[in-house]
This record gives C-alpha cells, structure tokens and sequence, in this order.
C-alpha cells in the first residue's frame, strides 16, 4: 500500500505534475491519477518504469518504509544536512516538540554558563599576564641599572 504513497512523495519532491509522470510513462493523467490513488494496481513494469523516472530501485517502491527526501541539493545548497521527513508528515507529536525545546533550551544554558565561565577565564589571564610583564619590567630595569 505504501507504494502508491511513494509515488506521491516521489513526484511531489521533484515538483513533477501527474500529467508530466503520466506522459513519461506513455499514459494520460487520468490513468496516472488511478495508480498513484491506488485504484489501479501497479504491475512490475510500472513499478520498473517509475523507477527510472526517479532514478531509484525498483525495490524502494515495494519498502514498508516511506522515503526521506533531501531538499538540500542543487547549486543553492548551503551545505549540511537537512532532511524533510516525509515519513509521517500528518502526524504531530507535541510531547516530542516539548522535549526537543526543553533540550535546545538546556543546550543554549549550558552554551552561556561556559561561555561566561570563558569571559572571567580570559580575563583572569590578562590580569596575570599583565602582573608578570609588570614584574618582568621592573626586574629588567634594575638588572640593566
């Protein structure tokens, strides 16, 4: 049953139209609108066929797993990693939300304290550099008189 969400999700993360994927596939949109609702079964060449599309294996179709589409491709990527989830995207679990927040807002806590912590570190250390040059200079100047 996944499959025909898969193709769903396949053609909407690459912003094909039905009647772009029914043309590929040699069918008319209403034909392509049957399949990806799941009205119309989908046989091995189809599956085949869409796999070429997608430029995937044929297999992905047939996973218990619906796909993670990568958004962050292309030449306006700014690097790293940012996958959307397509997964359960109906699905909203404000527990997990509130964990995720509590855990950023703990992690942005313990980024401050360090940094603080830093902030009286550096300036501790300039104090002391300061004295030992001001140590440093006075032991000069009475070896050199």
């Amino acid at each position: 049953m996944n499959e025909y969400r898969i193709m769903k999700i396949l053609r909407e993360s690459k912003n094909y139209s039905q009647e772009y994927v029914a043309g590929k596939l040699g069918i008319n949109q209403n034909a392509y609108s049957k399949m990806e609702n799941g009205k119309v079964k989908l046989t091995l060449d189809r599956i085949r066929q869409l796999a070429d599309i997608y430029d995937i294996k044929p297999e992905y179709f047939l996973s218990l797993d619906l796909p993670v589409i990568n958004f962050n491709i292309g030449p306006n990527s700014h690097g790293g990693f940012i996958d959307k989830y397509v997964n359960n995207s109906n699905y909203f679990d404000p527990e997990l939300i509130q964990r995720l927040l509590f855990e950023r807002d703990k992690i942005i806590e313990d980024k401050n304290t360090i940094i603080e912590y830093l902030k009286k570190e550096i300036t501790h250390l300039r104090n002391e550099n300061e004295e030992l040059l001001t140590t440093f200079k006075k032991k000069l100047d009475s070896s050199l008189y």
